[in-house]
């Protein structure tokens, strides 16, 4: 199930990250690294009651901030709909429990709430190596908008909106 994150969850999550930054690593993804995403991050999340965690009976199992403000560069993206939105980001799920559907179901817990609040796209985004982010996107139904070179990276970010 999806509730919403405590401070008490914090350890757990950073543990989430460490783990999938290394994977990440493997991966040769430089999306993650020991700069991004830091606890502040989450804690500001919380803060701003954004930060959303998937808990199942053996724990916190997944994490994603789920937000009505993009990245800063969201305002350069030449989005398909000019409409208010929620945005998706800083989500991991334990690697011991992926391809289990949790990241869908944040995507799911997201258009649910947007529905509820009378919106009707959302937005998000991948460092174009992260192939996982990318499967996933697609398998929830999100379109490609546009890929940009962002922080001077070797390869680009992959920009994708969802209307509904």
């Amino acid at each position: 199930m999806i509730r919403e994150a405590r401070h008490s969850d914090i350890p757990t999550i950073m543990n989430l990250i460490q783990a999938s930054v290394a994977i990440m690593q493997e991966e040769r993804n430089e999306q993650w690294g020991k700069d991004y995403p830091l606890a502040k991050h989450y804690e500001n999340d919380i803060e701003a009651g954004q930060l959303y965690v998937y808990e199942d009976q053996t724990g916190v199992q997944g994490v994603a901030c789920i937000s009505h403000q993009g990245h800063h560069e969201y305002d350069e993206v030449a989005w398909s709909f000019d409409s208010p939105y929620l945005c998706i980001k800083r989500l991991a799920v334990n690697p011991l429990e992926r391809k289990k559907g949790i990241g869908l179901t944040f995507y799911q817990k997201a258009e649910e709430m947007a529905l509820a609040k009378g919106i009707h796209t959302i937005r998000t985004d991948t460092y174009s190596k992260n192939q996982g982010a990318v499967k996933l996107f697609e398998k929830a139904g999100y379109h490609f908008v546009e890929e940009r070179i962002n922080d001077g990276r070797e390869a680009p970010f992959y920009y994708y909106e969802k209307r509904f």
